[in-house]
This record gives C-alpha cells, sequence and structure tokens, in this order.
C-alpha cells in the first residue's frame, strides 16, 4: 500500500533570499531613475526643437531681400510705363465716336489733344455761329462717358467768310 500523504496546509512559508530582494529593490530603483532621464530627454527635445525654430525664423528674416532704393532711371521708367499704359487703356474707340457723330453738320472738328493722366482731352473746333458752338458743348455735356465738358475759349473769325467761331473744350472722361 501506499504511504499517508501528509500534507500541512498551514506551515511554515520559505522566505525569499535576501540577494533576491535586494536585486529586486535595486532594478526598482534602476528603472525609476530611468524613466526620470526618459522624461528630462523629452523636455530637453522640446526646447531645442523651440530653440531651432526660432532660429530658423531668424534666418529667414536675415535672409529676406533688403528692399533697395529706386534709381532715378528706375522712377523714370516706371513713370514712363505707366503713362504708356494710361494712354493704351483710354477708351479712344469711345470717345472719338462721340465728339465725331455729332448730329448737327455745323462743326468742324480741328483737333484732339489727350492727357491721360488727368483723363482729359481737349477738342478744337470750328462752328458757323454761337448757337452751334453752345449746342455742341450741350451735347458733349450730356454723353455718358464725358463728364466736366467746359469751354475754354472762342475767337471769332472775322477775316474769314462766314464769320465762323473757333473755341475749345476741355472734358474728362469717366474711368471704367
Amino acid at each position: 500500500m501506499m504511504p499517508p500523504i501528509n500534507i500541512d496546509f498551514g506551515g511554515r512559508r520559505v522566505r525569499p533570499p535576501l540577494a533576491g530582494v535586494l536585486l529586486l529593490i535595486a532594478a526598482s530603483l534602476l528603472l525609476l531613475m530611468s524613466g526620470e532621464l526618459l522624461w528630462r530627454a523629452y523636455q530637453n527635445e522640446a526646447r531645442a526643437q523651440e530653440d531651432f525654430e526660432r532660429a530658423a525664423q531668424r534666418d529667414t528674416v536675415r535672409k529676406r531681400p533688403k528692399t533697395v532704393a529706386p534709381t532715378p532711371a528706375d522712377t523714370l521708367v516706371r513713370k514712363q510705363g505707366q503713362a504708356v499704359m494710361r494712354e493704351l487703356t483710354a477708351p479712344w474707340q469711345n470717345l472719338l465716336s462721340i465728339v465725331e457723330d455729332y448730329p448737327g453738320h455745323d462743326i468742324a472738328l480741328i483737333g484732339i489733344d489727350q492727357n491721360p493722366a488727368q483723363s482729359q482731352i481737349r477738342i478744337t473746333a470750328e462752328a458757323k455761329d454761337f448757337d452751334a458752338m453752345i449746342a455742341y458743348l450741350k451735347y458733349l455735356q450730356s454723353s455718358a462717358l464725358l463728364r466736366e465738358a467746359v469751354l475754354n475759349g472762342h475767337l471769332i473769325e472775322t477775316n474769314e467768310p462766314g464769320t465762323p467761331v473757333r473755341f475749345e473744350i476741355t472734358a474728362v472722361w469717366r474711368r471704367s
């Protein structure tokens, strides 16, 4: 037969060896220290990243080209270019059609001069009498494209047959 099994449930426990406990404590301390070192490394990396971004931003500010004052020749070229653009953008077709399409046949155009910088045209013409001159002026004042059409001066040509009236009108065109 078998010998009886003696099970002792309340018996003495075996204590862990002292060397194992000391090793566990040392490992725990090393784990805590390495965690603190990792945390500091993350903080240092974040600070270094901020410093790098600030330095990069300072470098881009320094690398921006400095604005150089334009020379007198540059200024002249720019002004001439702007004058050409103003002349090219004037509504010449519409202006000429308004000036030339006067329904009365008692006006003879002599010349048209322009000042694109001020959006102005100067019309020199000849009318058969004062009434025709005033009618032409009112016609220009009523146009949608022109504004401020004014009579600058007139001269009665007494030495020509029919005594025509030579006059000059200045008008400003509306910019679109």
